[in-house]
C-alpha cells in the first residue's frame, strides 16, 4: 500500500456551482477510466450529472477521486451514488474507501435512510465493506458485468 497523501475535498451541490475546469477534469478522468482503460464505449454524459451534488477529492492539487450522489427519484427510488472513481496515479492507497466514506456520512447528514447503487461485480467486496448487499445480478451493462446493491438503516 502506497503512503496516503493529504486530501482535500470539495462538494458541489448544484451543477451551477461548477467552475469549468473542474467539469473539465471530471469528465477527462472518467472517460480516461471508464471509457479508455476499461474499453467500454457508452454514454457517461447523461443528464443525470445536472442534477447530482458533486464529491472532489484533490491530493497533490490534482483530482485523485470523484463520485456523484443521486438524489431519490433520478436513477432509482432510492438515493444513490455512482461514478466512484479514483485516478490511477492515486490508487493503492484507500482513497476509494475515503471516498466512499465521505459520501455515506453526507448522505447520513441528510438523514437519508437507503442508499442503492450500481456496482461493477468486481468491486462487491469492496461494497460490502460499508454495508451494501447484493440484491440482484451479475447483469451485462455495456459489456460489464453490474449488480445492484443496497444499503439499508444502521450499516
Amino acid at each position: 500500500m502506497k503512503e496516503r497523501l493529504p486530501v482535500e475535498w470539495k462538494h458541489i451541490n448544484k451543477f451551477s456551482d461548477f467552475q469549468p475546469n473542474e467539469i473539465y477534469e471530471i469528465l477527462k478522468l472518467r472517460q480516461d477510466v471508464f471509457i479508455i482503460e476499461q474499453n467500454c464505449i457508452y454514454p457517461d454524459i447523461d443528464r443525470i450529472d445536472i442534477g447530482s451534488e458533486h464529491l472532489l477529492m484533490y491530493a497533490d492539487s490534482e483530482l485523485a477521486a470523484y463520485c456523484r450522489i443521486v438524489p431519490a427519484g433520478m436513477k432509482f427510488d432510492e438515493w444513490s451514488i455512482g461514478r466512484v472513481i479514483v485516478a490511477e496515479p492515486f490508487r493503492g492507497n484507500r482513497m476509494g474507501k475515503l471516498l466512499m466514506n465521505k459520501a455515506l456520512t453526507l448522505l447520513d447528514q441528510k438523514g437519508v435512510n437507503t442508499v442503492k447503487i450500481e456496482a461493477q461485480n468486481y468491486l462487491k467486496r469492496f461494497y460490502e465493506s460499508f454495508g451494501f448487499m447484493k440484491i440482484e445480478g451479475p447483469f451485462d451493462i455495456d459489456g460489464i458485468p453490474h449488480i445492484l446493491m443496497v444499503r439499508s438503516p444502521g450499516k
